[in-house]
């Protein structure tokens, strides 16, 4: 297998992995939506979705490389995508907690970071989700 078919099924299987947390993040947010509320809904589902649009630089940045990158380049763009990858949480977070302080009180503030972190649940089932893809 030439590299840049390997490089391209890399990809393809990171935005897999984006797919699966992206329906985890929905899901989060339906069933928060039945069991609770929409405001508890709209928090669930941001929170999530913060970790999805993270994890989503992260692989345009990480894994989008020029055929034949050395193993510093390799290296430096991942370093690069996980700095970037904090960095947009941070934002993210500070955007809600400037423009959506009504999702920072009570209950809403605790599903908001633990929509986030069951978010992170993805990169656990995804490789369950997508067995046939590890082969």
């Amino acid at each position: 297998m030439n590299s840049s078919v390997k490089d391209k099924s890399g990809i393809k299987l990171a935005f897999a992995f984006i797919g699966v947390q992206f329906a985890i993040s929905l899901l989060i947010g339906i069933s928060t939506l039945v069991v609770f509320d929409r405001r508890m809904a709209e928090a669930a589902l941001i929170g999530s979705m913060i970790n999805v649009v993270a994890s989503g630089y992260f692989a345009i940045v990480s894994l989008k490389l020029p055929k034949n990158a050395s193993p510093g380049m390799i290296l430096a763009r991942f370093y690069v995508g996980e700095v970037g990858k904090f960095v947009i949480v941070v934002v993210c977070f500070a955007w809600v907690f400037k423009y959506l302080p009504e999702l920072l009180q009570g209950r809403q503030a605790i599903i908001l970071f633990v929509a986030f972190l069951i978010a992170q649940v993805a990169f656990v089932v995804a490789p369950l989700v997508l067995k046939e893809d590890f082969n």
